[in-house]
């Protein structure tokens, strides 16, 4: 799995509020459709035995950091055992239901395994359509995937949570024999369509908090429109996004709690977005006995959370812009 180290410098968004980190992309990996000559069918029907891998450097469902002696940190990312795949074969239309679902058998990790069957296929050239988590798409049109976005997420082990990340796959073309209805696909890749952000959090100053964790992390967006959950539909054709339906409020309760030190990281997935300059961005962290509620009252400059890449947001709890109740 290829690893990406960040970027040290900062650039300041406000002068004790917020620090956007230099964007790390992720890896995009997309498998283009073979050029193979068409095979037209000769009107046989076949059951399909589908064998399909998804290994290095195919990008799913958890991120791993880890420092090393020089103090850098890389990240890792890997698949779950049980992590579900859709699949439409060649083509669907509103409405469509997928062609088959399929589980990860493999064991955590960078690669994965799945395998299923589907029934009455015509022998010759098909194209595979595939998407995860199987639980986010919501509907279909015409070349078109529809998903929810997960306005809750539960992130566990110091990763994003996996059943709100969204990935896609570009068309895979096989060819279905009636005499071997087996296809064996090696290495399908996807791209992911979310932005993710890399949160940490420091106490500059406010004693009470001392020794506090987040459990907690809520973003919320002031700016009129803006989408960081919701709704999305995906267009095979032109391979962009557009929002159906917005929320502007994305959560990620953490299974592993961060320290109010600004060393610990927390993960959430939300909607590919610019907050324009001069929009405000509030987040609301609650630990084990406060809610605190961090106002970014007007940006400074446009914040961009871009999808397919981790956006770095270090927040800073000050006295003079944070609101502090006891629950």
């Amino acid at each position: 799995m290829r690893t990406f180290a960040p970027i040290q410098t900062e650039r300041s968004m406000h002068k004790y509020i917020i620090h956007v980190i230099a964007t790390l992309l992720l890896l995009i990996s997309c498998t283009a459709p073979k050029k193979d000559d068409i095979v037209p069918s000769t009107g046989a029907k076949v059951d399909l035995t589908l064998k399909i891998t998804s290994v290095s450097p195919s990008t799913k469902t958890s991120i791993e950091g880890r420092t090393g002696e020089d103090g850098k940190t890389t990240f890792s990312l890997n698949w779950s055992k049980g992590d579900r795949m859709g699949l439409f074969l060649d083509s669907w239309g509103s409405s469509a239901k997928p062609s088959l679902e399929m589980e990860n058998t493999a064991a955590d990790g960078e690669d994965a395994s799945f395998q299923g069957m589907l029934k009455d296929v015509l022998d010759g050239s098909h194209t595979l359509y595939t998407y995860a988590p199987a639980s986010a798409l919501t509907g279909t049109e015409q070349g078109k995937l529809i998903f929810k976005i997960k306005p809750e997420q539960f992130t566990g082990g110091g990763s994003f949570d996996p059943s709100a990340d969204i990935v896609v796959g570009k068309g895979y073309k096989i060819v279905v024999k009636a005499d071997n209805p087996i296809a064996e696909i090696n290495n399908i890749r996807f791209s992911r369509l979310l932005a993710t952000v890399m949160v940490s959090v420091s106490n500059k100053g406010t004693a009470k908090l001392d020794g506090e964790t987040i459990r907690k992390i809520t973003l919320t967006s002031k700016m009129p429109g803006a989408a960081l959950s919701g709704t999305i539909q995906w267009d095979y054709q032109s391979e962009s996004i557009s929002v159906i339906s917005a929320g502007n409020t994305v959560s990620a309760e953490l299974e592993k709690p961060i320290p109010l030190d600004g060393t610990a990281l927390a993960y959430i997935l939300l909607n590919p977005i610019t907050l324009s300059k001069g929009s405000s961005l509030v987040a609301t962290l609650e630990t084990q006995k406060h809610r605190i509620t961090k106002t970014i009252a007007s940006l400074p400059q446009d914040l961009n959370f871009p999808g397919n890449n981790i956006s770095a947001l270090k927040l800073s709890i000050t006295d003079a812009d944070t609101m502090i109740e006891e629950l």
